[in-house]
This record gives C-alpha cells, sequence and structure tokens, in this order.
C-alpha cells in the first residue's frame, strides 16, 4: 500500500540512499533518509496508493550548497522545471519528474493514506484533476511546524509514538484538504459513498462492530445491492468493508492494549471479537505479534 516507484533515466545517475530511522503502522510508513548524487540526472517518481510528503530537513539542506539544484515537474503537465520547496507532497497516482544536480541531503519521507486514518475515513478524497504546483512548494506554516514535529517523533519515539503520529497526521491531511480539495462538492468523485453514508456506517460499526460481517443488510439500509454496496465502499475508502473493520477493530485495540490496567479478555470483547483466541489470531495477522507480545513491547519502547 505504501509504495513509491523510482526510475533514474540514465542509471548510471542511480544516488545512493539510506534509511536512519522508521516509523510504521496501519495507514503511514514514514523515514529519516539520507541521499546523494554524485552527478547530475533525472528521474521519475511515482506515488503509487499513497500519498507522498517530503520534509527536506533544514540543517542538512543548509549544509548543501547545491541543493537548489534539484526542480520538479508533474508528468504530462506543460511547465518548465521548478525550484522545489522543502515541502514536497505528490498525491496517490501521480507522476512526477524529478532533476537532481550533484547534492546531498538528508529528509523525512512520509507515505499514508488519509481514508485508513480513523477520523478521516469519511471523508472524500478524490486527487483526480487537483494537480497544483504549489504541491511542489507547500508554503504551509502550519505544515512546516507539523513536518519539523513529526520528523523528531521519527528519529526519537516515545510514548505512543503510533498514536501520536496518526493524530499529526490527520492535522496534516486535513491542511493538504482545506489547500487543494476544499473548494469541491461531494459530486466532483462519482462512483463513491457520499460524506454523510461514510458517517452513518462508521457510528453503526462503532457502535455495533458484528454490523460489518453482513454486507447485506449495510446495502440494503441505502436499498442498493450487496455487490454495488461493496463496489461503492471500497471505491471510496480504498478497502474492502472486511479489511476496514478489521483494521479499525485492531487499531482501537492498540490503543486498549495500551493500558496495561485492562485484561486482553476486555479488549478482545471490546473490540467486538467473540472471545480472546479469535482476537489474538486476528491481532498476530495483522500486526505480525500476540496482543501479549505487543504490549511487553510497548512497555519496552516506552518504560
Amino acid at each position: 500500500m505504501y509504495s513509491v516507484k523510482y526510475l533514474e533515466y540514465d542509471p548510471s545517475n542511480v544516488g545512493e540512499f539510506w534509511t536512519e530511522s522508521r516509523l510504521v503502522d496501519d495507514g503511514f510508513d514514514i523515514q529519516i533518509q539520507g541521499a546523494q548524487w554524485l552527478s547530475a540526472g533525472t528521474a521519475v517518481i511515482e506515488a503509487k496508493n499513497s500519498c507522498l510528503l517530503r520534509l527536506v530537513l533544514p540543517k542538512a539542506a543548509a549544509s548543501q550548497s547545491r541543493y537548489s539544484d534539484n526542480k520538479g515537474r508533474f508528468s504530462g503537465r506543460d511547465c518548465d522545471f521548478q525550484s522545489l520547496g522543502q515541502v514536497l507532497f505528490l498525491p496517490p497516482g501521480t507522476e512526477f519528474q524529478f532533476y537532481h544536480g550533484v547534492s546531498q541531503f538528508k529528509s523525512m519521507i512520509c507515505l499514508f493514506d488519509p481514508g485508513v486514518l480513523g477520523p478521516l475515513a469519511g471523508i472524500e478524497w478524490c486527487w483526480e484533476d487537483c494537480l497544483n504546483d504549489g504541491m511542489l512548494n507547500l508554503k504551509s506554516n502550519y505544515l512546516q511546524v507539523s513536518m519539523e514535529r513529526l520528523a523528531q517523533e521519527v528519529a526519537a519515539p516515545g510514548f505512543a509514538s503510533q498514536l501520536h503520529t496518526e493524530c499529526m497526521l490527520t492535522g496534516i491531511a486535513m491542511d493538504l484538504h482545506r489547500q487543494f480539495l476544499g473548494s469541491r462538492t461531494p459530486g466532483d468523485c462519482r462512483g463513491k459513498l457520499s460524506l454523510q453514508q461514510i458517517r452513518q456506517l462508521r457510528e453503526m460499526l462503532d457502535g455495533d462492530p458484528e454490523m460489518g460481517n453482513s454486507v447485506a443488510k449495510l446495502a440494503q439500509m441505502w436499498e442498493m445491492p450487496p455487490r454495488k454496496f461493496s463496489m461503492l465502499f471500497k471505491n471510496t475508502v480504498g478497502l474492502t468493508l472486511r479489511q476496514y473493520v478489521a483494521q479499525s477493530r485492531i487499531r482501537k485495540a492498540k490503543s486498549l492494549l495500551l493500558d496495561h490496567k485492562v485484561l486482553i479478555k476486555q479488549v478482545s470483547y471490546q473490540t467486538g471479537f467473540q472471545n480472546p483466541a479469535s482476537f489474538a489470531a486476528a491481532f498476530r495477522k495483522e500486526v505480525g505479534m500476540t496482543p501479549e507480545a505487543f504490549r511487553q513491547e510497548m512497555r519496552r519502547v516506552n518504560p
């Protein structure tokens, strides 16, 4: 899900990249990454299914006088290469042409899907026909400060870093929405559920997680065939209903597991599982470890 494709026009110009720190969870993949190019060249960068934000870290950029040689433009647009700003944004499915000079710098690369972040699932994220050259040099003070704070969290994770990061990404996503999607009406994105429908659906699933097990019942509420409902839901959220419900339950479980006073069997029932065994199996499938192991890991990272 959180993928980016990098293709250098001249393979001999491929730079060197290294990751210094990384924070990954449902909905995001964030890295502090170093990059070095020993010769000038042009590459294509494609943000596939995720939004891509890049913050050039101030100290690293200031130490490299040639960083200003780096320029870019969106593919298919009749415009010249322009100088890139400290904060750059690529919507999902975007192809971006990147010209680099001889340079070395450090940056934070943030891949995230706002539709997966819990508070934003009911908002329409239709990036079609929204490309704006301002995305290559974001000047929002809020975004600048938020991205710098996010980089600090990734470089030195603290207590409940995943939850803290999700909160910061929620604010960042809303700021991007206001800048580039705020003037759109719900009819701009066809083949999707409406904002009101998604909100109602989230309220029902939060109140009764078992509702997520019956596509037919949910489709009946809006008087549409189950197959059409499933298609519209996936087009809107980017996940099947089953995947969405599973990820929502696991996110809620992670939050509850941070409170050591709450028993694991209580977490299983509060997140809609029939018994602790089915909860443990689902949690391990999504997270790669048992609920108890996750709780112990959180204690080790955030004593």
